[in-house]
């Protein structure tokens, strides 16, 4: 019976090896999946394949990039194969394959190219070199990390002349799983055909030290008597750990290493006896898996940085709706100027105001500092915010408002989520009614430039739903004043870690001279930059001024 037609591969380093094309059609490309995988990436994903028809084995091309060529002349559409027929991709420093069809010889095979690597020490060295070039060729080719992996694995397997190579790699509970699993032939083991010795995995996830074990070996009596080893009638056995380059930290004079994070590791295996390993052997071994680890770490890193990249896209988005829900505009009043604004010591703050116009000429002005920062109190913040105005603009009394907004809260939250507000209402003889739930106290500032508090007598919102809240009344005259503002403002803190607090504010509002809502808030800006003085923002910096004109 004849024997099924074999393709002779010989691959840009100069290392040949043998395929043999048991089923119909048999596709060639860089794409896995193919029966046979050339990883060069100005190979096309689906380059050509082989047919059968009426006995003669046929070439066709598959629309490639650079085209398919046999003995020198391009292959448009199909061409049948003979014997010794010469195949490449129209690269000189690619790929080439030689139809061996079904009747070739051993002899008429090294007809067509020279010996692999001899014996001899300087060969042995050319051909380990030969196989790490290629390695690093498929490194820089652009391949997808499936089939850069997979290069390492096949380069593996020839060095160490074994019949199987898996990688495993860990996976976020620190367990080690199948990523790559092939054969001596170049093609994939399916995952669930897997049989791995898991002692021998563990021992070198354990120690983090190489395993390599073979017939002369002097670990394999040791490692033959593990029962996996036995039922699986091993020989040889390889396995290196794949580890994370070590992080070296500096303090002061002390220099400290941290253990390595193990990334996986590289396990070779065979059912027949191997030759001892030569110290270029394992050294060649290490190396690759080196390049694994440094290829999986890259891998990771990008793949962290596209998350960080989305992530910070849609925090973006989401800072763009807080801002754009907060009013851009104030209503003309003419007993009252307004002016507002916050700055988030992140990309999103967890801050409110909002404006809230009422009948018979009333105004009601609230600010709302939710507990924490970050994502999750501006989800808060923009959910207070919303609730807030829709049950204020009900023109119900402050303390139900209040009431009904906490009760939402304690019902839709956690109970580490809750926020301080205040909430005033001012109608046109200057008559101010608040509720202060929590917040730090605002400050009035009369023509005289006395100052006088707004304290909190309530509990913050969103900590017990049957709280009750109590509301205050202040009168203001003309020319006075309002600093309703967050903790931002007061807790602000310089290079020295002194925090700016209410008696700075109170200060440099006595101090001010101006005559505009505009100017007071610039002021207070100014005060709080320049004492910072660059320090880091440490939280959301809110304020609403108001000036009662009479």
């Amino acid at each position: 019976m004849p024997r099924p037609p074999r393709l002779l591969i010989l691959d840009p380093a100069g290392v040949r090896r043998e395929a043999v094309v048991t089923s119909f059609p048999f596709r060639i490309g860089r794409q896995t999946g193919n029966e046979l995988v050339l990883r060069d990436s100005r190979i096309s994903r689906q380059q050509a394949q082989l047919t059968m028809a009426d006995g003669a084995c046929i070439l066709e091309d598959l629309g490639s990039r650079h085209g398919t060529f046999v003995n020198g002349e391009r292959v448009n559409g199909q061409r049948s194969l003979s014997a010794k027929d010469s195949i490449d991709f129209g690269m000189p420093d690619s790929f080439k394959l030689v139809y061996l069809g079904d009747e070739a010889t051993l002899e008429e095979l090294i007809e067509q190219v020279e010996k692999p690597a001899p014996a001899t020490p300087g060969a042995q060295g050319l051909y380990h070199l030969g196989v790490l070039l290629e390695v690093a060729r498929t490194l820089g080719s652009g391949l997808s990390l499936e089939d850069v992996l997979s290069a390492v694995v096949d380069a593996a397997i020839r060095i160490t002349r074994t019949e199987r190579g898996v990688l495993l790699l860990t996976d976020e509970a620190g367990e080690l799983q199948p990523s790559v699993a092939r054969d001596s032939k170049g093609e994939l083991i399916p995952i669930e055909r897997l049989k791995i010795s898991s002692g021998v995995l563990k021992r070198v996830a354990t120690s983090r030290r190489e395993l390599i074990v073979s017939d002369t070996g002097d670990e394999a009596a040791a490692v033959g008597q593990q029962a996996s080893v036995a039922s699986l009638s091993l020989l040889t056995i390889v396995a290196i750990p794949i580890e994370k380059l070590p992080v070296i930290a500096s303090v002061d004079l002390t220099i400290t290493s941290e253990e390595a994070d193990l990334l996986g590791v590289l396990y070779l295996d065979s059912r027949s006896p191997s030759a001892a390993f030569t110290e270029i052997d394992r050294e060649v071994v290490r190396t690759l898996a080196r390049e694994a680890a440094n290829v999986i770490e890259n891998a990771r890193l990008f793949a962290s940085s596209r998350a960080k990249a989305r992530l910070d896209h849609e925090i973006e988005i989401a800072s763009q709706i807080q801002r754009e829900l907060l009013p851009k505009t104030f209503p003309q009043i003419p007993h009252v100027a307004v002016t507002a604004s916050t700055l988030a010591c992140h990309s999103v703050g967890g801050d409110c105001f909002d404006v809230v116009a009422l009948s018979g000429g009333r105004y009601g002005f609230f600010v709302g500092d939710v507990a924490g920062k970050g994502i999750a109190a501006s989800l808060l913040a923009t959910l207070l915010q919303g609730v807030f105005y829709t049950t204020a603009a009900l023109d119900i009394p402050l303390g139900e408002v209040t009431k009904r907004v906490n009760q939402f809260l304690c019902e839709r939250s956690s109970e580490d989520r809750y926020a301080t507000l205040f909430y005033g209402v001012l109608d046109p003889a200057g008559n101010l009614e608040y509720i202060n739930a929590g917040h730090v106290p605002p400050l009035v500032r009369r023509a005289s430039h006395e100052l006088v508090e707004l304290p909190s007598a309530n509990f913050p919102v969103g900590m017990f739903k049957e709280a009750e809240f109590t509301t205050e009344h202040v009168s203001l005259s003309a020319g006075d004043y309002v600093v309703i503002y967050s903790d931002g403002v007061s807790e602000a803190r310089n290079m020295s870690d002194e925090m700016f607090e209410q008696e700075r504010l109170s200060s440099l509002m006595q101090d001010f001279s101006g005559s505009s809502v505009e100017e007071l808030a610039e002021a207070i800006r100014t005060g709080v930059r320049n004492f910072t003085g660059g320090a880091p923002q440490a939280d959301d910096i809110t304020m609403v001024v108001i000036q009662y004109k009479g």
